[in-house]
């Protein structure tokens, strides 16, 4: 759940799950801590192959409405700022995050006094930059997992983690775009398209405004009208579907649409892995999405724009793997080039995909990464109960 501070109902759900956070820190001397809470903004992502994979695992959320939704659909979840919350906490051994802890952040420190585990499974690979304070939080757990050995170098040498907590796991997510469960006709028949009418499909998905208040997702200076008639007039002349995919920051979606362009807002679409497995090409400027993207071996299209980040960056422009598009003409030209003849896309960026992917990903990137991290879970558990 996002928190929009200006939204009193918002600041008493933060009061009501702070009370069940105290409540349940005192209850926790007299439960058995058996349990495994996932708490993010959605059951998705690096969570979701967690809770698959975990019978103790529960998600617990501030968003009342979602909590029943899940619960409706036979999954485990419990909502944040009922008396239920409290006897949850009691008993968990492990709390597994993939952001910041809102009103449990404060009692984090008599959280762990008190036994409680902690780990962190930070949504993705950056091209954004970040220092040690940005982390302040996640450096207080016990464990933090990330997607390779250089990324755990990233982790330690940036961004101010202690070496003994940082873990290269893999991240779980990617273990779908690794040995996916479905092909990309079905994938399509997912997001609602029909595999031969739909032809190729070209994600766009654009970063959200970062540290640049002003910024349009759209680039090069052009209106959402201009660029979206743009990309759907390709689409038209090749049978081919445009899928707009808005950031969950972002708030941006667009107002005039196609009948060949599909909208999948992060709010209403949260599991982005399917959405890649059901992209033939992507185009994007500095989303983390392309390295995503990239173990699924297809055209990429950067969009050469200023990057959004107050930090710098890190990961640097240079781990851009495919094309580097400078306007809008060249981003159609390229675009044609990809849907007509992909193997010239492949000519001049094959070399540059492989060797970023092994930089980024090592040996991570095995389809296992789940695995690790539930074995990881499970031994946890076992500690707490004295085997």
């Amino acid at each position: 759940m996002k928190i929009d501070k200006h939204n009193p109902v918002h600041w008493l759900l933060l009061t009501s799950f702070a009370i069940q956070a105290i409540t349940g820190l005192i209850l926790r001397p007299f439960m058995r801590k058996s349990a495994i809470v996932l708490y993010g903004h959605k059951l998705n992502g690096n969570l979701l192959p967690l809770y698959q994979g975990c019978s103790a695992a529960v998600f617990f959320s501030m968003d009342r409405t979602y909590c029943r939704a899940l619960q409706r659909n036979g999954i485990r979840s419990q909502w944040a700022c009922s008396f239920g919350a409290a006897m949850l906490l009691a008993r968990t051994r492990v709390l597994v995050s993939d952001h910041g802890l809102h009103s449990l952040e404060p009692l984090l420190p008599s959280y762990r006094k008190a036994g409680l585990k902690c780990v962190d499974v930070w949504h993705g690979v950056p091209f954004k930059g970040f220092d040690a304070d940005d982390f302040r939080l996640q450096q207080l757990y016990d464990e933090v997992w990330v997607a390779s050995e250089s990324q755990r170098q990233l982790w330690i040498d940036k961004f101010g983690f202690p070496a003994n907590i940082v873990h290269a796991t893999g991240y779980t997510r990617t273990d779908q775009l690794v040995r996916p469960d479905m092909d990309t006709a079905s994938a399509k028949q997912q997001l609602g398209l029909e595999p031969k009418a739909c032809g190729k499909t070209i994600l766009f998905a654009p970063t959200w405004q970062q540290d640049d208040k002003g910024r349009s997702i759209y680039p090069f200076g052009c209106t959402e009208q201009a660029f979206m008639a743009a990309l759907s007039a390709v689409a038209t002349r090749h049978g081919a579907t445009v899928l707009l995919r808005s950031h969950l920051n972002s708030g941006s979606t667009a107002t005039v649409l196609s009948a060949n362009v599909l909208q999948l807002p992060s709010r209403d679409y949260p599991d982005t892995e399917s959405i890649l497995l059901a992209s033939d090409l992507l185009i994007c400027d500095w989303s983390s999405i392309a390295f995503d993207f990239l173990l699924l071996d297809r055209p990429t299209l950067f969009l050469d724009v200023p990057p959004p980040f107050r930090k710098g960056f890190s990961l640097g422009p240079e781990y851009r793997f495919g094309a580097i598009i400078g306007g809008l003409p060249e981003l159609l030209q390229s675009l044609e080039t990809c849907l007509i003849a992909p193997e010239r896309y492949w000519q001049r960026h094959q070399a540059s995909h492989q060797s970023t992917r092994q930089v980024v990903y090592g040996e991570c990137a095995d389809g296992n990464a789940t695995q690790r991290g539930v074995n990881r879970l499970n031994a946890m558990l076992c500690t707490a109960a004295g085997r």
